[in-house]
């Protein structure tokens, strides 16, 4: 069905619901990520791989991460940061190449600057080209 990625404010984690049916009235919740202060800024696709990823600002390590589903229902994710040089990652915005992997866009508050970020694999490991 699908995925919608959201900060849970009550208790600054990284959620996603997973929408149960073609109405979108009920949907399973999963906590993602759970340390304080987190989740912020959240943005979501689907890779090329037909699983969930979400880009998302670490309010507490001042942080850009990405969650790679491990399943269809994203009930858990491998998490990895993305970019740590400085206070950045906020307004990310995630999207698929042409080449078939994450691209992304997001604020650098240090520099005052907008950066990407183009991830060599699915799972945006910390193996990636930024400017």
């Amino acid at each position: 069905m699908g995925l919608i990625s959201y900060c849970d404010l009550t208790n600054n984690q990284l959620k996603v619901a997973h929408c149960e049916n073609v109405a979108y009235t009920s949907a399973a919740t999963s906590t993602l990520d759970t340390l304080p202060s987190i989740g912020f800024y959240t943005s979501i696709t689907i890779g090329s791989d037909g699983l969930g990823l979400i880009s998302y600002y670490d309010a507490t390590n001042e942080n850009l991460k990405v969650a790679h589903c491990v399943d269809v229902a994203c009930t858990s994710a491998v998490i990895n940061v993305v970019d740590y040089s400085g206070n950045v990652g906020k307004y990310s915005s995630i999207t698929i190449g042409v080449d078939g992997l994450p691209l992304l866009a997001y604020w650098d508050e240090t520099n005052d600057d907008l950066k990407a970020a183009h991830c060599a694999n699915a799972f945006c490991a910390p193996f990636f080209h930024r400017r």
